[in-house]
This record gives C-alpha cells, sequence and structure tokens, in this order.
C-alpha cells in the first residue's frame, strides 16, 4: 500500500470512529435524533469494533513495513535511526571508522552468460559470504552494489578494536568462499578482491527530505575502494595507516609504489598475508 493509500485508509477509519463516538454522545445525553429509544450500548459496540478493525490495520502494516525495513537495512542502522526523533534534521556526525570494500572478480561475466533464474541465486550466495562475515565482527553493511560489498566499522556505535575487526571480516570472507567454492562448479567460482583503509568519515543521512540513505561520506571510503581495484582475485589490499595500527598482530608485504591522487603522490600499500595469532 502506498503512502498515500495508507493514509486515506486510516483517516476513513478514523472518519468512522470518530462519528460513532459523537453519536454516543449525543444519545447518551439525549440530543441525538430517536436518543430516547436507542440503547448506547450497541452503538458503543460498533465503535469499540471500528477501533478494533482500526488497531488490527495498523498493527499488519506496521509489521509488514517493519519486515520490509528488516530486510533493507542493517540491524545496526536500523535500530540507530529508529532511536533518533528527526534523522534528517540532526544531520551528520564525523568519526574515525574502518572501511571495507569487496568485488567479486570476473562476475559481469556470469552476468552474460547465466540465466536470470541462475545468476540472481548465485549472486545472493556470494553476498551472504560478505554479509555475514562483516555482520560477525560487529560492521554495519552498508549497502551491496551489483557485486561489491561496502562495510564499516566504529558508526554509528563505537567498536573497539574496529580495524582489527573490519580486516578479521575480510578474511572471513575469504576463508568462508572456499567453503562456497566446494558446492559450485568450477565455471561459477570467483574470488573477492578487498581493500581496507582505516580513516576519519562523515556518516550520515545523504540525499534530499523525501530520499535519503543513511551512509558514508569521505576519501576514507574512495581510497578503500581503489585499494579494492588494486588487489589481485583472493587477496586483501590495506592501507598503510593499517598496517601501522596493526603490524605487531599482522603479517604483511609491502607494495610501495601506489597512486593515492590523479597520480602526482605514491603511498606504501600492503598486501594482508595473515594473522600472527591463530584465528577461532
Amino acid at each position: 500500500m502506498e503512502p498515500v493509500e495508507r493514509s486515506s485508509e486510516i483517516s476513513r477509519l478514523l472518519d468512522l470512529l470518530r462519528e460513532q463516538l459523537e453519536r454516543i454522545g449525543q444519545e447518551v445525553s439525549g440530543e441525538g435524533p430517536g436518543a430516547p429509544n436507542v440503547d448506547p450500548r450497541g452503538s458503543l459496540r460498533t465503535a469499540l469494533e471500528a477501533g478494533r478493525e482500526l488497531l488490527e490495520r495498523l498493527r499488519a502494516q506496521i509489521r509488514r513495513e517493519q519486515a520490509l525495513l528488516d530486510h533493507m537495512l542493517d540491524p545496526h542502522l536500523r535500530t540507530h535511526l529508529i532511536r533518533r526523533s528527526d534523522p534528517w534534521r540532526e544531520g551528520g556526525v564525523q568519526r574515525e571508522i574502518t572501511v571495507l570494500f569487496a568485488d567479486l572478480q570476473g562476475f559481469s561475466d556470469l552476468c552474460d552468460r547465466l540465466p536470470l533464474e541462475d545468476l540472481v541465486p548465485l549472486l545472493n550466495r556470494y553476498l551472504r559470504v560478505a554479509w555475514e562475515a562483516i555482520r560477525r565482527e560487529g560492521g554495519v553493511v552498508d549497502r551491496f552494489m551489483g557485486d561489491a560489498v561496502l562495510g564499516w566499522f566504529n558508526a554509528p556505535h563505537d567498536l573497539p578494536d574496529h580495524t582489527y575487526r573490519a580486516l578479521r571480516a575480510a578474511w572471513r570472507m575469504q576463508q568462508e568462499l572456499a567453503l562456497l567454492h566446494a558446492t559450485l562448479p568450477p565455471e561459477q567460482r570467483r574470488r573477492y578482491r578487498i581493500g581496507v583503509h582505516v580513516g576519519e568519515a562523515i556518516l550520515g543521512p545523504i540525499g534530499t527530505p523525501d530520499y535519503w540513505t543513511y551512509t558514508v561520506v569521505g576519501s576514507v571510503a574512495n581510497y578503500a575502494r581503489r585499494l579494492q581495484e588494486a588487489a589481485p582475485p583472493g587477496q586483501i589490499m590495506i592501507s598503510r595507516a593499517v598496517f601501522e595500527r596493526l603490524r605487531d598482530r599482522i603479517e604483511a608485504r609491502a607494495l610501495p609504489v601506489f597512486p593515492v591522487r590523479g597520480g602526482a603522490q605514491v603511498a606504501p600499500v600492503y598486501r594482508f598475508l595473515g594473522f600472527r595469532e591463530e584465528q577461532p
């Protein structure tokens, strides 16, 4: 039901309830037509039935909208936004986050070869791997973009050790992908290329008052994407900022030449090789 249609239906039920209550008031006061001959209890029952109908319809509509919201918005974001009286007016916040950007290598060619009834379920299986890994480590899945995934950690709520957990989510994605591949024919096996970066970002409702999404804005997300684009299939690329923060806990190989912006600057980046401690 469209918002306008729902509003009209609720208004109709409210009008019916109001009419019944007004009629009861007139009959009880003896002012209504034929009031002495009318038992107000009958009208009261009618009004109560109309009220129950209104409540049941409202409950059903709320359940439908809640179910839709549950499937379209990350649970962390849903809880955060529901607790805000007016997220749009409250605007954005600036804070440090770790961004994970992942893309499936060579998935586009499958779009041209697989029938739709096979393609969509296959893509969803790959995306589920990313979703579960990010969620398990306390991150937020910002959105899916075709076969790409954007996730971030340490917002909207504080997440201790968020950079480590983001990298562990990336590692989990690669581990779980191996299990998924065991169930797929070789021609359908694809690998994630992943980039991870940490830095300051702005998070908030971006768009218009009528249509907006709560997302991340800033160079940290762009840089994570560029790291992902530079990563070989099945590999995780991390920025120098990530490496410096975790250097005592991970193994990584430096790749010193990496254009930062417009090719005028270069910054060292690292290929993640593994954790120094065994992961659960």
